[in-house]
């Protein structure tokens, strides 16, 4: 009988630049299953339980359209004024930064709030993070819908240039994914982060192009607002939406690109720090 050999042949490990993507392929029914108990964990117990989804960003919608399109009459910088276009931008615009900053507020907790699983069982918490941004995505789905409803009635049909809009969400979901992937493993170390992330975000609220075109900032610190991840998202659907503006190929490009690098990063972040979880928590 001969010998094994000495040094069996073992089946390389998967690139760890198709890995977030893997997350989704592989665990898809465990995935949808996990963000349908998110959601209802969150809603549970209340009176209206489901419509609260669709509650929120409606009466937002119309608490804005009647401070910035009547009380206000606010008016967008270099635009020709045109009624409710200023709350129309700005509901467009806190859909994007919703789904951004209230993914990464839970973030710093998650793996805390989900230690049973982490302690006892063999489980693949990495799928965590998709879950948060999963649920956020039911809420901005459903946001969105309002959107284009209202959209339709008051400004009538979009430009073709709108069709342009997954290619910015898309992008921001990367980096959101990455980012998120990263605070979650250093929040179970660094309880800090928790605390810092309201602050945070007021600090992004400001900072990201938001209530304001980036055409009003002064040119010589233009070039840091492209570090925000909000940024190209925020300025491109705006633009095609809502004035017929294609966004840059070349922009759009590199915000993907940079946005699956930032999930590949977070990714890897995540798994290096994955097995001291267990003796923190």
């Amino acid at each position: 009988m001969s010998a094994a050999p000495d040094n069996p042949e073992t089946p390389s490990e998967p690139s760890i630049w198709t890995a977030p993507i893997r997350v989704l392929i592989e665990r898809h029914m465990l995935l949808r299953a996990l963000i349908r108990r998110d959601l209802e964990t969150a809603l549970k117990g209340t009176m209206l339980g489901w419509l609260w989804v669709l509650l929120v960003p409606l009466v937002l919608l119309a608490v804005y359209s009647f401070a910035f399109g009547v009380v206000f009459s606010a008016q967008w910088r270099d635009r020709d004024p045109q009624p409710f276009l200023f709350p129309m931008l700005y509901f467009t615009g806190l859909l994007l930064f919703g789904l951004f900053v209230n993914s990464l507020n839970r973030a710093p907790n998650l793996m805390r709030d989900n230690a049973t699983y982490i302690r006892q069982i063999v489980f693949p918490v990495q799928i965590f993070v998709p879950v948060v941004l999963g649920a956020e995505m039911v809420k901005f789905g459903v946001g969105f819908v309002i959107l284009v409803l209202a959209y339709l009635l008051i400004m009538g049909i979009p430009p073709l240039a709108a069709i342009s809009y997954p290619l910015s969400v898309i992008g921001l979901l990367l980096f959101t994914s990455g980012i998120c992937w990263a605070i979650s493993a250093l929040g179970v170390f660094l309880r800090d982060l928790g605390q810092a992330m309201q602050p945070a975000s007021m600090i992004l609220l400001f900072l990201s192009p938001l209530f304001y075109p980036l055409s009003t900032v002064p040119e010589r610190f233009q070039w840091a607002f492209y570090f925000n991840p909000l940024t190209f998202p925020l300025e491109s659907t705006r633009n095609a939406l809502f004035f017929g503006e294609w966004p840059s190929l070349a922009g759009a490009t590199l915000y993907t690109i940079a946005g699956w690098v930032c999930a590949v990063l977070g990714y890897a972040l995540f798994q290096r720090l994955r097995p001291g979880f267990a003796d923190v928590l």
